[in-house]
């Protein structure tokens, strides 16, 4: 077995045998030819090389994150992203006929053959611009308030501030959609009715099921997930989408719904007790931990699963109760429920750790949503 390059000097490394009369025995690796992950064969036993030393804590941490969370949501690692490569064009130059091309797909007319979508890793950057006009728009708002103090532009920040980071949100899961079989009007009145048809759901299930008075506001981590998984019941029918990524693209859809309407109300009810300027505190707070997690991220994680196991066929009920979206909606309900907990770290930590998990989730699903559509590319044609 060739190696790929010497073993570094600063790394010690050690053999773990993983089978025969000596697993797990360790051993220091005796010579600079091994390195992590090769196998050597010595008798009846196998030994891989491990590697200890001056490993990066962080990453060490988030692979073992990572491990955990594939082992529980059964989503693969996201091992193929490269965060340099797909938001290398963020920063690169685009006109606005771009944008205006990119958003007239995902029409009769306009979604690609199966053979002609690329199914690399995208490189998104129409998020890009929306959150930047969205926050000069929030700041022009906030800016003319505190100028004249006129009342009047009060609504106008609440809802420019509750939809700018959700809606950026949206469009990245737009962008991630490779396939493009879904329109900007399908998401927009997805949007709207999904996020009112969640939120009505939910509060009939907090009255008739009272788990708030047992678990306090831990509670919404199981009644708004499931209240905005039925929600997808809206469109899962619909056979034209039929791909992982789709159902990535419309969970998110439904929890931006959730989240914008919820943030609304949560502003409008701070301002009518505490002022303007309580209000616009509210609206940073919760436009900055949305990227970290939330209803965008949840809601798209189950969206994704629910496709994942309904695929190309029909929709039944009895999908619902597939161990592989009953698991990946626990995991989003669980990481709700720890979200709305009592329970805190310093410095947002708690916010942090539950961002990082919910991200590798997001990415496992793309990552495992790409390769749905090659091995789709490489499937001989139906006769």
């Amino acid at each position: 077995m060739a190696p790929d390059e010497p073993l570094s000097p600063h790394t010690d490394h050690y053999l773990v045998c993983i089978a025969g009369p000596d697993r797990g025995k360790t051993m220091p690796a005796a010579g600079p030819t091994l390195l992590p992950g090769h196998q050597l064969r010595l008798g009846e036993s196998l030994w891989e090389v491990h590697g200890g030393g001056t490993g990066s804590p962080v990453m060490g941490f988030v692979n073992s994150l990572g491990d955990h969370l594939s082992s529980v949501s059964g989503i693969e690692k996201p091992g193929e992203w490269n965060a340099r490569e797909m938001f290398a064009d963020v920063t690169k130059k685009h006109a606005d006929e771009e944008i205006e091309a990119y958003f007239t797909g995902g029409t009769a007319a306009t979604t690609p053959p199966l053979s002609a979508v690329d199914a690399r890793w995208p490189k998104p950057w129409i998020f890009g611009r929306v959150f930047i006009a969205s926050v000069l728009l929030y700041a022009g708002f906030v800016w003319a308030w505190k100028t004249f103090d006129n009342e009047n532009l009060l609504p106008g920040l609440l809802v420019v501030g509750t939809v700018a980071i959700p809606f950026s949100l949206l469009i990245f899961f737009f962008e991630m959609n490779v396939p493009r079989n879904v329109s900007l009007y399908q998401v927009i009145k997805l949007l709207l009715t999904g996020g009112l048809v969640s939120i009505i759901v939910s509060l009939f299930f907090f009255q008739w099921t009272n788990l708030d008075s047992m678990f306090g506001a831990a509670a919404a981590g199981i009644i708004e997930e499931i209240g905005k998984a039925l929600t997808l019941l809206l469109v899962v029918r619909k056979a034209r989408f039929r791909w992982t990524l789709n159902g990535l693209l419309l969970g998110a859809t439904v929890g931006t719904g959730f989240a914008v309407f919820e943030s609304a109300g949560y502003a409008f009810r701070e301002v009518l007790s505490n002022g303007a300027r309580a209000m616009r505190d509210m609206i940073m707070e919760r436009g900055i931990l949305s990227v970290l997690g939330g209803h965008v991220l949840w809601t798209g994680l189950v969206g994704a699963a629910l496709w994942r196991v309904r695929g190309d066929r029909p929709f039944t009920r009895e999908m619902l109760t597939d161990p592989r979206f009953l698991r990946v909606l626990s995991v989003c309900m669980a990481m709700h429920m720890v979200w709305n907990s009592p329970w805190e770290l310093p410095m947002h930590l708690k916010y942090i750790l539950l961002g990082a998990a919910a991200w590798l989730l997001i990415l496992g699903t793309i990552q495992g949503g790409l390769k749905e559509v090659r091995e789709a590319q490489a499937a001989p044609p139906a006769p």
